[in-house]
């Protein structure tokens, strides 16, 4: 393929507005780009050979590609980012960094082994397990699906009786999830968007009477000045994980900032930044290419 071209595939439920946004700015550098849809696409495998195929368009011609896939495609996104590794195009996205960024314990833990600062978290399946969560976190505490995104699947618990009645619930549906110890007085985070070794700070801040700081939920979201700190524990979390473009949500505690989770596919917060975030997504991405090319 002459120029140098992106390839863009959104998850099935992508946000039509990021799309538009990441395709316009996109088309500002590279000669070719397309946006497929996760499930628009097919693998085909034979003899020491893999295919990742959109219609009769062998996808290994482009040059960089950037998936935003969410945790509703995660059995198909695997084989799909897999296949991917294979290719010898640029992606920013690993398999692992997938597969641990989609488990909200697992990052925690990930983060925790490789010496970053994070909010303390538990997982387990069992109701017979709250007094001993409890005991260790106090209430109330944040619960949360291992899943959950935009806010959702989070859960602040504030009694032993609620708690034990969403575990139930979550048993049911053959669930397990995860505890983390929640820090009063906060309905705001910091956001750090890493692109590369470029990190950009994001305050979000929740609406009032929302302890969530999310943007989806009614919070507004601002650009600030990044601290060295934050910086180094944005990268530093981002490396553990094996990403080159995600975001990593912060929280301020009394001991410093503390990662609370990262994100695979974070939003550019277009309604507030404009394009600003997938901006730099595109120039770094391009950058990628031109290297490629090189």
């Amino acid at each position: 393929m002459a120029g140098n071209s992106l390839l863009i595939i959104g998850s099935r439920a992508y946000k039509k507005s990021t799309v538009r946004a990441l395709l316009e700015e996109g088309r500002r550098l590279f000669d070719m780009v397309l946006f497929v849809p996760i499930d628009k696409i097919r693998i085909v495998s034979g003899t020491n050979h893999n295919k990742l195929l959109y219609k009769d368009k062998n996808l290994a011609e482009f040059d960089v590609c950037y998936p935003r896939l969410s945790s509703k495609d995660y059995f198909f996104a695997q084989s799909v980012l897999r296949t991917i590794e294979g290719m010898g195009l640029y992606c920013p996205v690993s398999l692992r960094g997938y597969f641990v960024s989609n488990h909200k314990y697992y990052t925690i833990k990930v983060l925790s082994d490789a010496g970053v600062p994070v909010v303390k978290s538990s997982l387990f399946i069992s109701s017979e397990t709250v007094k001993e969560s409890i005991k260790e976190f106090g209430l109330p505490v944040v619960v949360k699906t291992l899943g959950g995104f935009a806010g959702k699947g989070v859960v602040l618990v504030n009694s032993a009786k609620q708690f034990e009645s969403i575990l139930d619930t979550m048993q049911l549906l053959e669930g397990v999830v995860s505890a983390q110890k929640f820090i009063a007085g906060k309905n705001s985070d910091v956001r750090c968007y890493v692109i590369g070794e470029k990190v950009i700070a994001v305050r979000r801040t929740g609406r009032q009477g929302e302890w969530r700081a999310n943007t989806s939920r009614g919070g507004t979201a601002k650009e600030i000045e990044l601290t060295r700190e934050m910086k180094e524990i944005a990268l530093k979390a981002t490396n553990a994980i094996g990403l080159d473009v995600c975001s990593v949500d912060l929280i301020e505690t009394s001991h410093g900032p503390a990662v609370v989770e990262v994100n695979f596919m974070p939003g550019p917060f277009k309604k507030f930044l404009g394009n600003r975030i997938t901006k730099e997504m595109a120039e770094y991405l391009h950058r990628k290419a031109l290297e490629r090319k090189a």
